[in-house]
């Protein structure tokens, strides 16, 4: 190969990683935003498929190429390298990746593991499983949130792992064994529900309440609004735990997560103290979120999210005029650059006339969800929908299980269109697990509360 030619497929599959790795980053970017809808990730998505493709049929060389910016570039490039490592089956240049790796970098980390999740062949799960047998590291972790991720049925090299492990890798080994589930005992998880370690103790709760241990739903309720982390008390908690946390709403002082955990509940007897809430102008979106949540109101507006423009991106003559003056460039018709998105008022008048004209629409004593009755059919509308607030819909899975005993192995950070097929696949069945329960009243593993 002519000098010339190899710079030019050199420069050609460093252009493929640099556009993989700023699709990676827009997806990520854009899947963090309550603004944007799940659905919209897909073509981000298909973009960075088609560079991942391009990448593989270069052979050798686009894998000499992956390997250096592996190392070199930015986390986006390395989440496109280990793609293209996995689908070529080069376990060395995984290997290489690990001992590289940056374990103190959340990006690079979190880039090495969003490429095994979807990619990870299963010619390599027995060495990668004997790397989290010795419980030890931070590969552990990153390790144990791939086989968590995957459901990967090895809940023995789970368990020996978290006798050996630090704080750090108890809390991912207990968050994939409550992924797994099967073939684990319970007493195993429970022995950690008391960990004197935060996380640990909270990933104990939700891997203990996602395998419907009755000892773990007893610490929920012994724990109270006081000392339960909030969001398993949402997915957990019976009506009485929605009045223990109300008096939680402090003014700027609450804690999200308190926010989060009534709008899980979905007791109308915290509507009127959340709509109090709304006025703090640090909390009003959450606040707003939870709202809608339990009553389902339509008071979504169009709003024009003004793009950030460095003077970088600036043309000359927008750069001088932005010095002299400080206005940012205009487009043509004179409005700002962005785009228009559909955001949920936060205007108190707005929500108190909207709840004094549909009162009628509800039942004290029961507990809703986008203003239904709540059950599990309300829940598959939720992950459905484009409008349903990220924070709340990347919970439904667990609430799905936790409260009525139904599994979908479904995670909504993955890719659009298998997300899509599980949903697909599960109506049936959630609309007829719907037709089994009594709408509105406070379940737990399929059971009364």
């Amino acid at each position: 190969m002519s000098t010339s030619l190899r710079q030019f497929r050199v420069g050609l599959y460093e252009e493929h990683l640099e556009e993989a790795a700023f699709l990676y980053d827009q997806r990520r970017a854009l899947a963090s935003r309550e603004d944007v809808a799940w659905t919209r990730l897909q073509d981000f998505e298909e973009r960075l498929e088609a560079h991942l493709d391009a990448l593989i049929v270069g052979d050798a060389l686009a894998l000499e190429v992956s390997r250096r910016r592996a190392v070199e570039g930015e986390p986006g490039e390395l989440f496109a390298a280990v793609c293209v490592f996995c689908r070529n089956t080069e376990s060395s240049l995984l290997a290489s990746v690990f001992r590289e790796l940056d374990y103190g970098d959340p990006l690079r980390v979190q880039a090495v593991v969003d490429a095994l999740k979807i990619e990870m062949p299963d010619a390599w799960l027995e060495p990668l499983l004997r790397a989290v047998a010795s419980g030890r590291g931070p590969i552990v972790s990153l390790l144990a949130k791939v086989i968590g991720y995957r459901r990967v049925q090895r809940a023995d090299v789970l368990t020996d792992a978290l006798r050996k492990a630090g704080p750090q890798e108890q809390a991912s080994l207990l968050w994939a064994l409550g992924k797994i589930r099967n073939g684990i005992s319970t007493d195993i998880v429970a022995a950690w529900l008391q960990s004197s370690d935060a996380a640990v103790q909270t990933a104990a709760l939700r891997a203990g309440l996602r395998m419907q241990d009755p000892t773990t739903a007893e610490r929920v309720t012994a724990l109270g609004a006081a000392q339960c982390p909030a969001i398993e008390a949402g997915l957990a908690g019976e009506r009485a735990m929605a009045a223990a946390l109300i008096p939680a709403l402090r003014g700027a002082e609450t804690p999200r997560d308190v926010i989060v955990a009534l709008g899980l509940l979905g007791d109308l007897a915290s509507v009127r103290p959340l709509l109090a809430l709304l006025q703090v102008e640090e909390l009003a979106l959450p606040v707003a979120q939870s709202l809608y949540v339990i009553t389902g109101a339509d008071l979504f507006a169009s709003t024009l999210v003004v793009d950030e423009m460095t003077e970088e991106e600036m043309f000359e003559h927008e750069r001088e005029e932005f010095r002299r003056t400080g206005a940012m460039p205009l487009r043509g018709d004179g409005k700002p650059f962005g785009e228009n998105v559909s955001r949920l008022s936060v205007d108190v008048r707005a929500w108190s006339d909207w709840l004094q004209g549909n009162s009628g629409r509800f039942v004290a004593g029961r507990r809703y969800r986008l203003g239904r009755p709540y059950d599990p059919g309300v829940l598959l509308q939720c992950l459905e929908s484009e409008i349903y607030p990220r924070t709340y819909r990347n919970l439904v899975t667990d609430e799905l299980l936790i409260r009525y005993g139904l599994d979908l192995p479904m995670e909504t950070d993955m890719r659009v269109a298998v997300q899509q097929w599980y949903l697909g696949r599960a109506r049936a069945w959630i609309e007829q697990a719907s037709r089994a329960v009594e709408s509105g009243r406070w379940y737990l593993g399929g059971r009364l509360i």
